[in-house]
């Protein structure tokens, strides 16, 4: 984690009053590896002790090494890794979020 890059920081909440904020971080601009939590609390913000995690640094060394392999005409998808990271915090507010 030391060193890591922050990649976004992302708010969920009212828009003029967010209550939970995640910045993601990675080895790279474009590999996601996890976000930290924080939460809104009488103006400041607290960062929680849960971190969220993401699979990308090893999808994206199983995507590097299946492109090792001979030639073919058909390369795997590389996905947004940075919109799903985006996504993951998101439903992770959503369903952790008190109603």
């Amino acid at each position: 984690m030391a060193d890591s890059t922050l990649i976004d920081t992302i708010q969920f909440g009212p828009e003029d009053a967010p209550t939970r904020k995640y910045e993601i971080y990675g080895s790279d601009e474009k590999t996601p590896t996890y976000a930290l939590i924080y939460e809104q609390n009488g103006g400041d913000w607290r960062k929680r002790d849960e971190t969220l995690s993401f699979a990308a640094k090893e999808e994206q060394e199983e995507a590097a090494s299946t492109m090792d392999y001979g030639t073919s005409d058909s390369l795997p998808e590389l996905r947004d890794l940075n919109a799903e990271a985006r996504e993951r915090c998101e439903q992770h507010w959503r369903n952790s979020s008190p109603r």
